[in-house]
């Protein structure tokens, strides 16, 4: 009993309309179009997945041109063109002089929710050696250290956000010390944790949600009520809700369907399966998913029930039906393409046309980094 394998971009569907910036195998940001993959890297060229992010906004205006007026400066704080390459390379990086103390850069922003979640972060280095500055703003007089070297990084933190308008801020109000440094793309986004940049001008940048697809050739024997899944996962740092691994139905979820999901505020996998209209399960598993790490999941079913593994540990749902045979559509880390995105990366996905035995299911999900 093998594999079925099929190279994934060869069954690989997106659907985004609009553009998305991601990193390169050159290590440099760049954006791609419209219902293109983001196939994305880190600053090394290596390959880190498929980024699936849900839709977002970045509210700053201007976001990577701070001598706009729009990007407010205290007394003494001096914005220069810089003939440093920014993350993206282009020739757009900016030097950002701080006098020390609370003087610094900042940007209103209105209408936030109150007591919701914001990211704020902004690409920067230090123009030689180190240096420490101070992010803050979103939950009032909230500060935040940070230690920048002579290399891109982008930097940021999460908060509770106490009032309506706020000003992101870059200042060296913690260590008090002058300093220079260069910035590019500063961001304020809804949610617990940054997504991919998002360059604006005059009105805030939008991004849509990647509705990432597995097209059910004939490598996928749907008809056979059974199978097996193995996702292996970069989960992002942060998370808020119910997002999706894989959701296989026949067109309708209303109708046949197989459904596998997190929920971050319980800390447990949920199963959802239906036939013909009529729920079969829908049930909790604990979890226990650790966010910014690497994980395997593995989904397995068959007409006695179905089973979810993930390090080392074996789950299983109630048997004794018979498992839909009309699932031809797949889905993979969103809920119907329109919400719950896993909003982080798909390395790669595995599959076999039988529900493997119980062992293989826990090596299989035992260590992610083979």
């Amino acid at each position: 009993m093998g594999m079925r394998y099929a190279p994934l971009e060869s069954c690989l569907r997106v659907g985004r309309a609009s553009p998305k910036i991601v990193r390169g195998a050159d290590g440099i940001l760049a954006e791609i179009g419209v219902d293109m993959p983001g196939h994305d890297h880190d600053a090394l060229g290596r390959a880190k997945g498929l980024l699936i992010e849900g839709a977002a906004s970045n509210l700053l205006r201007y976001s990577a041109s701070f001598s706009n007026p729009l990007w407010e400066k205290d007394a003494g704080v001096v914005v220069a063109t810089s003939g440093v390459a920014a993350p993206d390379g282009s020739m757009t990086a900016t030097q950002l002089d701080l006098p020390g103390g609370a003087g610094g850069l900042f940007q209103r922003v209105d209408d936030l929710v109150v007591e919701g979640i914001y990211s704020l972060g902004v690409w920067a280095r230090a123009v030689s050696g180190t240096a420490e500055i101070t992010l803050g703003g979103v939950d009032g007089a909230s500060n935040h250290a940070v230690s920048l070297a002579e290399s891109w990084q982008r930097v940021g933190f999460a908060e509770v956000a106490s009032g309506t308008s706020r000003y992101p801020k870059i200042s060296t109000a913690i260590s008090g010390n002058p300093a220079s440094i260069l910035i590019w793309n500063a961001q304020l986004e809804a949610g617990p944790v940054l997504t991919s940049d998002m360059v604006s001008n005059g009105i805030p940048a939008a991004r849509a949600m990647d509705d990432v697809m597995l097209d059910a050739g004939d490598w996928f024997r749907g008809a056979t009520g059974r199978g097996t899944f193995v996702f292996d996962l970069e989960l992002p740092a942060a998370w808020d809700g119910i997002w999706r691994i894989v959701q296989m139905h026949s067109g309708n979820l209303n109708d046949d369907h197989l459904d596998l999901g997190y929920d971050s505020a319980a800390d447990q996998l949920r199963i959802s399966l239906r036939k013909g209209g009529v729920p079969i399960i829908s049930q909790s598993l604990y979890g226990g998913l650790v966010p910014g790490t690497r994980t395997r999941i593995v989904l397995a079913w068959a007409d006695d029930g179905v089973a979810v593994a993930k390090a080392g540990a074996i789950l299983k749902s109630p048997g004794g039906f018979a498992m839909p045979r009309s699932l031809n559509t797949i889905r993979v880390g969103s809920y119907a393409g329109q919400s719950g995105a896993l909003n982080g990366h798909l390395r790669g996905v595995s599959y076999w046309p039988e529900r493997l035995g119980d062992d293989r299911l826990i090596a299989l999900s035992a260590n992610p980094e083979n």
